[in-house]
């Protein structure tokens, strides 16, 4: 009892040592720097660097966690050793379960640190390590993570599903803490990566991130690189030269990414003004890394090329190919998704082990408490074991008896397999005869698609015959004391009526020229008045003029001049008569009009 009495009461100090944790109360001038390190941690790593002494071990830890974090936004040089202070801030944190917020941060930072130093898996491991110690509300780290293994993954080409699954899970967590600054920062992340592949929304994307970026002031040029590029791979080179000139006017001399230089030359390569190429081209910076080497002599081989260089141009590609060759045979080291698939596991099998630790504890603690009814309870417990035997026998005489009916089952599925091997085969004979017999349909096809071919040639050429030969032929009518001509097309009518896949008519030359001749003939020059009369008419028009003049069907009118309907001849009349004649009457008064002598 003194023993269980002791163990309690080192578990309830342990739990006021944790508890006091969340209540440390930390150096107020770091504090301060923590408090800037977001918006300004210049200015954080200046306060961080000026504390020349600190007393205990959190502070000193919060120390190190800070200068890790500022010195790294600042963007300062990380070389071999200069992980030491974030390891000792991550170790202290590790054991102290009330500072889970910075233990987040120590284990991202630590993860940035071999990122930097070229470790992309011992960075993979750390950003995984980050989002799974973070608490669930703890929405901008678990962001941060994110994000962080998002741009790992992009910069060694992983698949495009584990990048943009990354950026949108990143996304959505800052937009729970209503951080527009990192808003805009992963709007334009997607759209960058979005760029080439979709980009449609690439611009969506990237336009947000730049309208936003301008609301907080914040740097957007990057955006506006990248957004050129969009426009620049879509040939619209003229707003791709346009958005890259204003970064080169107007960006700060700290931006280093030179991508908008290359836009802007290529531009007025593609826009022929390879003077102004040249000019942009001088502006570039000398290329420090291997991306901005393949751009400078992709760049110079257009260049050269453009100007009919090609001896130059064949130099530059070759030099562009072999740093592209550098850049994959670099990006495809990595084996960051191995490292990410050990890392779930390893965390799986750490959750398994904590939890069986868990289960022997509670039975410590049980074994321990009914200790002194053990005597009581000991013949109950040799007779469960006996029964528990018992059970066990039978249950290995039900398993032996299940295995012999899987044996025999077995048997019966080999009969069924040999009989279905068998219909199979003659299954199989089957479709071979069916193929030959289809073989024979498909020749006998063809030469009945060879007999038709010929029906149909002699059918256009016998309707080509009839058509040639087709005669306007006229009759007379009285009504009114007037005479009305009626042209119709009797043999064209039949023609139609007896062929229906024949969608349209193509009249020849001849056919309007005879057709002018009769109605002149019949309506006393009435043709070639109108000629001459209204030369500003169209030759449909016109020939809608004569066709209404022989009083042909609307029908036959859409066929001859390939008119949508019916309806749309009575539309088309209607404005030859208002339209071009300038005149608000009907056809039969316009012809009546004119052999009255009043059209003159």
């Amino acid at each position: 009892m003194n023993k269980l009495l002791g163990i309690l009461l080192m578990l309830v100090l342990v739990a006021a040592v944790t508890g006091c944790d969340g209540l440390r109360r930390y150096d107020a001038r770091l504090v301060r720097a923590d408090s800037l390190m977001q918006n300004a941690p210049d200015s954080a790593l200046a306060i961080v660097g000026a504390i020349d002494s600190l007393a205990g071990d959190a502070n000193l830890a919060y120390r190190d966690l800070l200068l890790t974090q500022a010195r790294y936004k600042c963007y300062v040089d990380i070389t071999a050793g200069d992980d030491s202070a974030i390891t000792r801030a991550m170790a202290w944190y590790s054991v102290h379960s009330g500072e889970r917020e910075k233990l987040t941060r120590a284990y991202l930072y630590k993860g940035a640190v071999m990122q930097e130093l070229g470790h992309v898996d011992s960075a993979m491991y750390y950003y995984k390590t980050a989002e799974v110690n973070a608490d669930p509300k703890d929405y901008f780290n678990l962001g941060y993570s994110n994000l962080r293994i998002a741009e790992l993954y992009q910069t060694h080409f992983i698949n495009d599903s584990a990048v943009l699954s990354r950026m949108r899970k990143a996304r959505n967590y800052f937009s729970e803490t209503r951080d527009t600054n990192y808003w805009v920062i992963t709007d334009g992340a997607i759209g960058a990566y979005l760029f080439g592949n979709d980009n449609d929304s690439a611009k969506i994307y990237l336009e947000r991130a730049i309208n936003n970026a301008r609301l907080i002031n914040s740097n957007y040029y990057y955006y506006q690189s990248k957004l050129a590029g969009v426009y620049f791979y879509e040939e619209d080179y003229v707003t791709a030269k346009r958005l890259a000139l204003d970064i080169i006017k107007n960006s700060s001399d700290g931006w280093d990414d030179n991508k908008y230089y290359y836009y802007a030359s290529r531009s007025f390569i593609k826009l022929s003004q390879l003077d102004s190429a040249y000019w942009v081209k001088s502006l570039i910076p000398m290329p420090t890394t291997l991306v901005d080497s393949l751009n400078y002599f992709t760049l110079n081989a257009e260049l050269a090329e453009a100007s009919n260089r090609l001896s130059d141009c064949g130099f530059y590609q070759a030099k562009a190919e072999r740093v592209k060759n550098q850049i994959l045979s670099k990006s495809l080291d990595s084996n960051l998704t191995l490292t990410e698939l050990k890392y779930d596991s390893d965390q799986q099998t750490a959750i398994i082990k904590k939890q069986g630790n868990n289960r022997l504890l509670l039975a410590v603690g049980i074994i321990l408490a009914l200790a002194f009814l053990f005597g009581l309870f000991s013949f109950l417990l040799r007779r469960r074991i006996t029964r528990y035997h018992h059970e066990l026998d039978q249950s290995r005489q039900e398993i032996e008896a299940m295995m012999r009916v899987a044996e025999q089952k077995d048997i019966q599925l080999e009969l069924e397999r040999q009989n279905h091997v068998k219909s199979i085969a003659e299954k199989e004979k089957k479709l071979s005869d069916i193929e030959k017999k289809n073989q024979e349909l498909e020749s006998k096809h063809e030469g009945i698609q060879q007999q038709v071919s010929a029906i149909v040639r002699a059918r256009h050429e016998a309707f080509d015959e009839l058509y040639q030969g087709l005669r306007i032929k006229t009759s007379t009518a009285s009504g009114n004391g007037k005479k009305k001509r009626i042209i119709p097309l009797v043999s064209l009518i039949k023609e139609l009526n007896e062929n229906k896949e024949i969608l349209t008519l193509n009249p020849t030359d001849s056919f309007w020229e005879n057709l002018k001749f009769a109605v002149d003939g019949e309506y006393q020059g009435i043709a070639s008045f109108v000629e001459q009369k209204y030369p500003s008419l169209s030759a449909k028009d016109y020939q809608l003029f004569l066709l209404l003049c022989a009083n042909v069907s609307p029908q036959i009118i859409k066929l001859c001049l390939n008119y949508s309907s019916a309806i749309t001849v009575s539309n088309y009349k209607r404005r030859l008569l208002k339209d071009r004649f300038g005149l608000d009457v009907k056809l039969e008064d316009f012809i009546n009009m004119y052999l009255d002598g009043k059209m003159q």
